[in-house]
């Protein structure tokens, strides 16, 4: 078991600076707290689960019986002298025939309502009548732990239904992953090239909005740019595979090398650059909330389209959600012309998966830029598109760079860190998040969970989270928005059926 800071985990100990990091983006508009919804076939008996909470939660992690302490800029993790379970794990009625309709109003109040300082900073609303069952909300703020440990966590709660023990997603690790290729070297070549394309159509478009001439001008230099660097390429690669043995091993690992560098410089400088968010949901988002979730799909058929287009699951789901976003905008009429990006943050994990978490919990993950596209003509465009920024992005540096900005922004004063973050925040429209649970059917306190969702939050002037969370061979796919930005999450979710069906 490792933990992640030097500090123990005993009643009062320093909150390191990645964790600290969440309590100063706290707004009232948007709170820095993690949201999850479940929902059970049969009633969830309150005392059996307050026996599972103080067993598997406050046994195991302290911070879930601490309260966040303010000494200046620092924040230590301080046990709550006061602490009551009751005032934690809250049994509520839903009214009598209660519907989904129902629980995500109710979902939207508490993603609008912050936690309480003065106390530990998670709450579990116990809802009785749901369906014939129970559903459970369950808030945490980002302080606590990231996503991906908080998921841990929530699954730590359940139990297989079949009595085994069920298999964990393995996910997590800073180490790029690289797709495997006949000629590195040619892969390096095409890399340059695309990004030479990508950056001399944006500086045309820049250009033509100023005069036809300068866009001439831009694209002769970048037409010649190109031409070089391709025949250069095609030389490199047939020099390439003439070698064997020993040197073409060396050639390729170097190739290989330079191409994840170079996809990682790519990422810093979107980064760096000028945002893509502008424009669909501008303005200053409020403080009250909403939630929606569609209807699951099933995994198998997310994976048959993978498997016959050579993509993954991941893949398939975010090329889902572009095309969802695409049928908004269209609707709504403020869809741009041609082809865009539309900027998202994704968090990855930065250390591995292990079973035993940290006492300490905290944040060890970054949160990637990842572009994706709009306004390409079927779904296969938009999927092969997706495939390839989102391998760009397993193929760098990226995560451990964000990392790293992640934490100079927490290490900064106030005033800088603010600024620094509300510029990185502003290069997004939100927040989408990928989150494998487990593919056996849970049972929680003895009742069968049948469904499972969740959203990270949002920051600066996000207006949006989204959620693709599988379980027991199902996705789901879940809009958290700002009221007043996007008052309509059910325009998303059916949006996102459509799609579906067209991609089938």
């Amino acid at each position: 078991m490792v933990a992640y800071t030097r500090n123990p985990a005993g009643p009062h100990r320093r909150m390191p600076a990645q964790d600290s990091l969440w309590l100063h983006l706290d707004r009232p508009e948007n709170l820095m707290v993690v949201t999850s919804v479940l929902w059970t076939k049969t009633p969830v008996d309150p005392a059996r689960l307050r026996s599972v909470v103080s067993d598997r939660l406050l046994a195991r992690y302290p911070v879930y019986s601490q309260r966040a302490v303010r000494h200046g800029r620092n924040v230590s993790w301080e046990s709550d002298l006061g602490f009551d379970l009751g005032d934690h794990v809250v049994v509520r009625d839903l009214p009598e025939l209660a519907d989904q309709a129902a629980l995500e109003e109710f979902v939207a109040a508490r993603r609008s309502t912050p936690l309480d300082p003065k106390h530990p900073l998670w709450t579990i609303d116990l809802l009785q009548g749901y369906r014939g069952g129970s559903a459970l909300v369950v808030r945490t703020h980002h302080a606590m732990a990231d996503g991906i440990r908080l998921t841990q966590v929530l699954f730590s709660l359940m139990d297989p239904a079949d009595g085994e023990t069920a298999p964990h997603a393995k996910v997590g690790g800073a180490a790029p992953h690289r797709e495997a290729v006949a000629q590195p070297v040619v892969r390096f070549g095409a890399a340059v090239l695309r990004a030479l394309g990508d950056t001399g159509a944006k500086a045309q478009r820049q250009a033509a909005r100023v005069h036809p001439m300068l866009e001439t001008a831009v694209a002769l230099p970048v037409l010649g740019a190109t031409a070089a660097v391709g025949a250069s390429g095609a030389v490199a690669g047939f020099l390439a595979s003439a070698l064997d043995g020993g040197p073409r091993s060396v050639v390729d690992a170097v190739a290989g090398a330079a191409t994840t560098v170079w996809h990682s410089a790519t990422g810093a400088g979107e980064l760096l650059g000028p945002s893509t968010a502008t424009g669909l949901w501008d303005g200053e988002p409020a403080v009250e909330k909403t939630a929606a979730w569609g209807e699951p799909i099933p995994l198998a058929e997310l994976a048959r389209i993978g498997h016959e287009t050579g993509t993954t699951v991941n893949d398939v789901c975010t090329a889902l959600v572009a095309g969802t976003l695409d049928r908004y905008f269209t609707e709504h009429g403020v869809a741009r012309q041609g082809t865009s990006d539309l900027g998202w943050l994704i968090p990855v994990s930065l250390s591995s998966f292990d079973a035993e978490l940290p006492a300490t919990l905290g944040n060890h993950f970054s949160l990637v830029l990842a572009q994706l596209p709009l306004g390409r003509r079927t779904f296969a465009e938009r999927l092969a598109e997706v495939h390839r920024r989102i391998a760009r992005i397993r193929d760098s540096y990226e995560p451990v760079l964000t990392f790293g900005m992640q934490y100079a922004i927490a290490q900064s004063p106030a005033p800088l860190g603010m600024a620094m973050s509300r510029f990185f925040a502003g290069k997004a429209v939100g927040v989408l998040t990928n989150v494998p649970g487990p593919r056996a059917p849970m049972t929680l306190a003895g009742a069968p969970v049948e469904g499972i969702i969740g959203w990270a939050p949002c920051s600066g002037r996000q207006a949006i989270t989204i959620c693709i969370f599988s379980y027991a061979g199902q996705v789901r796919f879940g809009f958290g928005t700002d009221r007043k930005l996007i008052p309509d999450p059910a325009a998303l979710v059916d949006g996102l059926a459509a799609e579906f069906a067209a991609a089938r």
